[in-house]
């Protein structure tokens, strides 16, 4: 979250990393959103993949049940003990990224199912990133795998492609997107969006509460700084590198 992204030439492969939080939870608020890497992309997943090797050594907390997960599994911000998550919360405070969040109650989303509902909300926010990005090469897209994301993935390409030049009314270069599906271990950048997603969701959970004794609270602003846009279907835009809440 700290520093500042180099000026880069056109043509730059711009790298995201999605997921979505609260997924057939209907007491949480359904999230899906996007973390985007500057140009040391790849020394960030080394920088993680070091911190995870330093982690997965301490032998103090062999046996511990979600430190087991973690070795097997990499970070995940919901099972991480705090011997986990503080030091790759310390990592995420040292590393330039930007976050795009997108929210919603399920009330103004258009969609049946839960399926159709975050398929929705990946056509609007990839197609709002090709369009921010229109100047690029490439945009290339990681989505953590899920049973869900499986049936929807082979859609997205020509979908969120329609719905760019939508956005911006007429047919226009656009960035080459590219989607994988890849796991936690596979790229442990991933766990960033995580992180971010969680704290998000903490924080709308305790009703957007702006008490600095409350830890959804202080969890948001530790984050709010990377947030390009969090925005919700019912409420509109709720915070922005434009217009922060700090």
């Amino acid at each position: 979250m700290a520093g500042a992204a180099a000026g880069r030439t056109k043509g730059y492969l711009v790298k995201i990393f999605m997921d979505e939080s609260g997924n057939g939870n209907t007491s949480q608020p359904l999230i899906v959103g996007a973390v985007e890497l500057g140009e040391d992309a790849e020394d960030v997943e080394v920088r993680i993949r070091d911190l995870y090797k330093r982690l997965d050594a301490r032998n103090s907390l062999t046996g511990f049940g979600s430190f087991e997960e973690f070795r097997k599994d990499g970070f995940h911000s919901s099972n991480d003990p705090v011997e986990v998550s503080v030091p790759f919360l310390e990592l995420m405070r040292a590393t330039f990224f930007k976050t795009y969040i997108l929210v919603t109650d399920r009330t103004r989303v258009p969609g049946g199912t839960e399926s159709e509902r975050i398929e929705f909300m990946y056509i609007k926010l990839l197609s709002d990133l090709l369009v921010r990005h229109r100047n690029e090469s490439e945009l290339l897209c990681y989505i953590e795998q899920s049973e869900e994301m499986k049936s929807i993935i082979g859609r997205l390409p020509n979908t969120v492609t329609k719905q760019a030049h939508k956005t911006i009314g007429k047919t226009a270069p656009l960035p080459k997107l590219k989607l994988a599906m890849v796991a936690k271990r596979d790229y442990m950048s991933t766990a960033i969006i995580d992180y971010v997603m969680a704290a998000v969701s903490r924080w709308l959970q305790a009703g957007r509460t702006l008490d600095p004794k409350g830890r959804p609270y202080r969890g948001f602003r530790e984050i709010e700084p990377s947030i390009s846009m969090l925005y919700s279907f019912e409420h509109g835009r709720i915070s922005s590198r434009k217009d922060p809440l700090h």
